[in-house]
């Protein structure tokens, strides 16, 4: 079974994608753009680490595609029906609910500060023994990260000065991660928020500077956050480029690495385990706070060691549900996504206020580093999914 056979079905699942919404912005389109360009950079194999995919590996990626596209198809035509919405705080504006999730913001980081007596910024500077992951309070500091990329998108374009403080959180406690998101998902919204490639619109409208910021910015965290953490000489090392691709640049290297590398672990994962052996754990043990795991004795009973070099944790939105449920489970998981993706697209498209608008730009992240990590089973940016009806639904009149 090729590759190619699959990339050539991506390419022709994205052409009709994008003739039927005539938008680049579309959850589908997105998905079937990020699995074409993923695999198609992977066929180059710049890595001497890189293999190629064993048959199973490409099966369950056959699966994984078709049965998206078709449930995201198939609930694209049901009839709409309108979400049972619950409006929260309903007595305060959202400009008021801003302002105290800000505050909450901030308070829970003066404490996290307290208990982890420091922040990453400043044990890299004094060159500590410190990392990222000795900071933040367990259990906490997962819902305080979502908070943080919530608020920290709505404002990214909006004129005042909230954006500086969301992004430099994200700074201080060095996350690459928590960046990104802000970012991706507040470019999203302010294209959304601008009345453009919501459905059916001129491509002419796309401001040219997206591509730009999108493009720039990606750069521009991967290569200068990546180096200040890790070193570009460690960089240049653990890549281990074949002698054709040894020159390319650094900041190449790093896109390149957290987006292919992701499909080696994977394969190698199918290469060692038929999957389906933790009956739900992994899954819990990624999504479930600290507190909640070890209250319920939550545990992993299989973790199998599947990566093609240490330094390359991402491993796609896959590994877990394959080791918990197998192939059956990774298909059911797409459909399930893509009934929930159709679904906020139609909302949106029917109104487009700011709990649609922000929710459709957060599952569109989402979808945007499926690649990367599974955002759907990650609570720092699951959790915004009960944080942004909260903060953004719209003040009710009490009559």
């Amino acid at each position: 079974m090729s590759e190619y056979n699959l990339i050539i079905v991506l390419i022709i699942l994205l052409a009709i994608s994008v003739y039927k919404y005539k938008t680049a912005f579309n959850p589908l389109v997105i998905f079937n753009f990020i699995w074409a360009l993923t695999l198609f950079l992977y066929e180059f194999k710049m890595s001497k680490i890189q293999m190629d995919l064993n048959d199973r590996t490409i099966i369950i990626f056959w699966l994984c595609i078709l049965s998206y596209n078709i449930t995201f198809l198939v609930f694209s035509h049901l009839k709409h029906k309108k979400l049972i919405g619950i409006k929260f705080v309903k007595n305060l504006s959202i400009q008021q609910k801003i302002g105290i999730s800000k505050n909450i913001v901030i308070i829970i980081f003066m404490l996290e500060i307290i208990y982890s007596r420091g922040v990453p910024l400043i044990w890299l500077i004094m060159g500590t023994n410190k990392t990222y992951f000795d900071y933040g309070i367990p259990s906490l500091h997962g819902a305080w990260c979502g908070l943080v990329i919530c608020l920290g998108a709505y404002s990214l374009f909006k004129k005042n000065n909230d954006k500086w403080l969301y992004l430099g959180l994200g700074v201080i406690i060095i996350s690459r991660q928590l960046l990104m998101s802000i970012l991706v998902e507040g470019i999203i919204y302010s294209i959304y928020e601008r009345n453009v490639l919501i459905s059916k619109a001129d491509f002419k409208k796309i401001p040219k500077w997206v591509l730009v910021v999108i493009g720039g910015l990606s750069v521009a965290i991967f290569t200068i956050v990546g180096n200040f953490r890790s070193g570009k000489n460690v960089m240049n090392m653990v890549f281990q480029a074949k002698e054709q691709y040894s020159n390319l640049p650094v900041s190449f290297k790093w896109i390149y690495s957290y987006m292919t590398f992701s499909i080696s672990n994977f394969n190698h994962l199918v290469e060692i385990t038929k999957g389906a052996v933790n009956n739900g754990a992994s899954m819990l043990s990624e999504f479930l706070p600290t507190v909640v795991l070890q209250m319920f004795n939550i545990k992993v009973t299989e973790q199998p060691y599947f990566l093609v070099s240490p330094n390359y944790t991402v491993s796609t939105y896959l590994p877990n549900i394959y080791l918990d449920f197998g192939v059956s489970g990774i298909t059911i998981f797409n459909c399930v996504i893509a009934a929930i993706g159709s679904k906020i697209y139609k909302n949106t498209i029917k109104q487009k206020n700011e709990v649609n608008m922000l929710l459709l730009a957060l599952y569109i992240h989402n979808i945007v580093f499926l690649f990367f990590q599974n955002f759907f089973l990650y609570l720092p940016v699951v959790i915004q999914f009960l944080y942004i009806p909260i903060i953004f639904s719209e003040k009710r009149d009490s009559n």
